[in-house]
This record gives C-alpha cells, structure tokens and sequence, in this order.
C-alpha cells in the first residue's frame, strides 16, 4: 500500500488518519512499531552527533616503584598497628549498602 498526498500540512494529517482507520489491527501495530523504531534512531543519530564527553586522565606518580621494589623497601618494617575503635570493612559496607555517592548521583 502507498501513500501519495499533495495537500496542505493540516490536511495531510487528516488524510493519513483516515487511511490509518481502515487498516487492520497487525498492519497498525507494525505501522507503530517502525515508527518508534524511526523515531528511536533519530534520536540515536542526534546523540552520536554531539561532541561525547571524555575525560582527560592527568598522570600525577612519575616514578612508581615495582612490587619488587615496595617489597625491599619495607622488608624489615612491622606492621602498624590498627586501633581497636577502628571499624571493619564489613560494617562500613553494610552502612552503605544501598545509597549512593552525591557526584555520582549528579552524573546518572
């Protein structure tokens, strides 16, 4: 089936919608299913058009030492004692399950 219409805009619309009225329910459902699906890729196409955001990652540490080197370096050295009324990470995840961090919340 083909539509071919040379009227004004305003009665264009009414020309489709009467032609839309006569068809059959499948027919309309896959009329609407390509037209999301047409409105969905412009939409696609527009976002693909804008400038993405990337993030620039600044290198800070020059001379990282290797494992090897950590390794040597505190190779004599006890380690530090943790305070008692220090909290485990168990409880600090148990706190947060569920929320979320402010700037990630302002990014979503």
């Amino acid at each position: 089936m083909e539509a071919v219409l040379t009227r004004p805009e305003h009665d264009t619309v009414e020309a489709y919608w009467k032609m839309l009225s006569t068809l059959s329910r499948t027919v309309k459902l896959s009329l609407a299913s390509k037209l999301t699906k047409s409105v969905l890729d412009d939409e696609i196409a527009e976002r693909s058009s804008l400038p993405s955001r990337k993030a620039k990652v600044i290198r800070r540490a020059v001379a990282t030492p290797s494992d090897a080197e950590l390794e040597t370096r505190f190779a004599n050295q006890e380690m530090p004692q943790v305070a008692d009324n220090d909290p485990e990470w168990r409880d600090i995840i148990k706190a947060n399950s569920g929320k979320t961090i402010k700037p990630i919340e302002k990014w979503l």
